[in-house]
């Protein structure tokens, strides 16, 4: 059933002149550790039923129920939302599908979060506090990193789990055009105008780079090292439409109570490998730096990893072959650009720690797939 499926995909694709390799795969493209919430899953499905496309048929065709999969508190795994954004494009063959499902904007489905972002008395409060609860939409497959800059700018810097580059530059597409709308809703300036904002992937055709500098109203830098926005002091300053203190008590002790839900769902081991994994794209992961992501001091982090018998460097070695093998199994990477991408000090050293990891070498490991 499975090679009938992966067959019917090729099929459809070659049809249309698209290369298959590009978006489909025999395996999901991510661990069963990693999960998003149906929040998040919902803006994927509505969006798609806005633009005319049977989401309900292609996510029971994934294995998933709408009357459940699509509750706010309901954890999807990630790889199966991903089959469901590879369904999507197949019945679509949109090249900007995630531009466009990011371009419908449906504040009524983030719930807790856009009452949150209202109850704030500035932007930079509501993105302070929306950033601390993102897991509600989330989960622990992707979100923002805030970051504030000495002259009050802010930098937002979103990462992913996934790392299929199909699936991968509509997702983030995605996710940082709903970012750009729910900040000009929550102003009400349909017009705010962000610094800079950069995208990993190269433009797909130049229709892409017309229309995304259309929306984020700046000049948009692709193929940069990272996705992110940058917001000036001025803008960040600027007051929510309907601010009420009280409301905001209430909105974070309800968002509070959901996130600790969904914590519990999700112990330190998962939150370390997902941090582990997303920092490790940019450099060697230092513990420094995740125990600030998860708001606890060094001390703090490191008395945790003890209780539960965690090993900092194993965790690093769990997450380089994960990423390893997901280079060699969805990317044209040369077996020595892996080696350096994940620090080794050479590439005999990393098909050295190959081997021990699968018994198979790099090559022999991509030949066999």
């Amino acid at each position: 059933m499975a090679f009938d499926l992966y067959s019917r995909r090729r099929v459809l694709l070659q049809n249309d002149g698209m290369n298959p390799d590009s978006i489909i795969s025999d395996s999901p493209a991510t661990d069963s550790d990693h999960f998003i919430s149906g929040i998040g899953l919902a803006q994927l499905y509505y969006g798609a039923e806005r633009l005319g496309l049977p989401a309900a048929e292609i996510l029971q065709r994934c294995g998933l129920d709408p009357a459940t999969s699509l509750q706010p508190m309901a954890r999807v795994a990630t790889w199966q939302a991903e089959a469901f954004l590879q369904e999507l494009l197949l019945s679509s063959q949109d090249e900007l599908l995630g531009l466009h499902i990011g371009q419908q904007m449906m504040p009524a489905i983030f719930n807790t979060m856009t009452t949150l972002a209202f109850s704030a008395a500035s932007l930079r409060e509501a993105l302070t506090f929306t950033t601390k609860y993102q897991a509600l939409i989330g989960g622990n497959s992707g979100g923002f990193h805030l970051e504030n800059r000495d002259n009050g700018n802010m930098v937002l810097t979103a990462s992913m789990v996934t790392q299929q580059p199909v699936l991968r530059r509509h997702l983030m597409t995605n996710l940082m055009l709903l970012a750009t709308s729910m900040v000009r809703f929550i102003t009400g300036q349909p017009n705010l105008t962000a610094c800079r904002v950069q995208l990993e992937h190269a433009p797909v055709n130049d229709e892409e780079k017309a229309i995304l500098e259309s929306i984020f109203l700046c000049p948009v830098t692709f193929g940069a090292a990272s996705n992110l926005v940058e917001l000036d002091a001025n803008t960040l300053n600027l007051p929510i439409n309907v601010f009420n203190d009280q409301r905001l008590v209430q909105a974070e002790a309800a968002a509070r109570q959901q996130l600790e839900e969904v914590e519990k769902q999700q112990d330190l081991a998962s939150q370390l490998r997902w941090l582990a994994r997303d920092l490790m794209l940019s450099g060697l992961p230092r513990r420094k730096t995740v125990a600030d992501r998860l708001g606890i001091s060094l001390r703090t982090l490191d008395r945790r990893m003890a209780e539960q018998g965690l090993s900092w460097q194993e965790l690093l070695d769990e997450t380089r072959q994960q990423l390893a093998q997901d280079y060699l199994k969805i990317t044209d990477m040369t077996v020595a650009d892996i080696s350096q991408r994940l620090g080794f000090s050479d590439t005999r050293s990393f098909q050295r720690r190959f081997q021990q990891w699968t018994g198979l070498s790099p090559s022999r490991y991509r030949e066999a797939l």
